[in-house]
């Protein structure tokens, strides 16, 4: 009977000493464990400083609605904790604004970069065609709307204000619907090639008026070639408004 209980306790000293042992690595493990997740620098941190970053590098003059996306991060990446505040620079500047590439780097004791690419989503006003138009017909008020627009979909140079097209005109035929930027516009050409101008000449407090031929097109303030329709000279002279040029002498 005394061999047996003493079976018995060795059995209870050798289970509670297993229980325990189990229960330190478990613990040992869990500590592991948190260290190791805590000396890798979060994802979330990561996608946190690029998205600012890029904000900051966009013209947010006209744009609403702005939102920025960290793209295409790996979630199984592990990168070491930096023991230094994150930096953030553009790796080019490739003119689109909805999408961009911002480099995050660590330069602390155990140094990375990391590009991470990066999604714009915002929306702005755009002026955009009523109707067609054909090349050289003035943007007046009436062809005219203000749409807002996906940013994505924007065109470099876009326009967005009527009130300054004006004196302006499309250099080549555009659909209705369509939005207008600095490429498709010029001012307009008051004076058209081969018509009839009368050049005003001044000089010494004198001021003579003669008819001439515009060799070539032209808006105001520009200087083309005029022929006198009498002596046949070319002169350069300045356009002025739609029928009269100007030479200075």
């Amino acid at each position: 009977m005394l061999y047996r209980h003493k079976n018995k306790m060795n059995v209870d000293i050798l289970t509670k000493a297993q229980g325990l042992r189990l229960a330190i690595l478990m613990a040992l493990q869990a500590w592991f464990s948190c260290a190791s997740a805590s000396s890798i620098e979060a994802l979330s941190t990561i996608r946190l400083v690029a998205e600012q970053f890029a904000v900051t590098q966009i013209d947010k003059a006209g744009l609403t609605n702005i939102e920025a996306t960290a793209l295409n991060i790996d979630s199984r990446l592990q990168l070491e904790k930096c023991n230094l505040p994150l930096e953030t620079f553009a790796t080019s500047n490739s003119g689109n604004i909805a999408r961009s590439t911002v480099a995050v780097r660590c330069s602390g004791l155990k140094p990375w970069t990391l590009y991470v690419p990066v999604r714009i989503s915002a929306e702005a006003e755009a002026v955009v065609t009523r109707q067609p138009l054909v090349r050289g017909d003035p943007l007046l008020v009436e062809y005219l709307d203000i749409k807002r627009v996906s940013l994505d979909k924007l065109p470099d140079n876009y326009l967005s204000d009527i009130a300054q097209l004006g004196n302006m005109e499309v250099v080549r035929a555009v659909n209705s619907g369509v939005i207008l930027t600095l490429n498709s516009i010029r001012p307009r050409q008051l004076v058209q090639q081969g018509q009839e101008v009368v050049i005003l000449a001044r000089g010494k407090g004198l001021q003579v008026r003669m008819n001439g031929i515009a060799l070539k097109n032209g808006a105001s303030g520009d200087i083309i070639p005029i022929r006198n329709s009498k002596s046949g000279r070319t002169v350069e002279a300045q356009i002025v408004n739609g029928s009269t040029v100007v030479v200075n002498r």
